[in-house]
């Protein structure tokens, strides 16, 4: 299971406030996405290409050890 976390995304560049303006759009909790992560299916399952994006990296992250 990969986890996606907020690191990841601000890796990407993607800024806080389009983050948490989507996560409210997605029904996604900020706060908990800031604590914990997000597991990687969850947001695969949004169909996203920004979240797709930032799954890539986390699982390329995570392949590297």
């Amino acid at each position: 299971m990969t986890i996606v976390t907020h690191r990841h995304c601000r890796e990407l560049g993607y800024c806080n406030r389009g983050l948490r303006a989507w996560c409210a759009s997605e029904g996604l909790d900020w706060s908990e996405f800031l604590r914990r992560g997000i597991d990687a299916e969850i947001l695969r399952a949004r169909d996203n290409a920004m979240a797709t994006r930032v799954i890539s990296h986390a699982e390329k992250e995570a392949h590297r050890g």
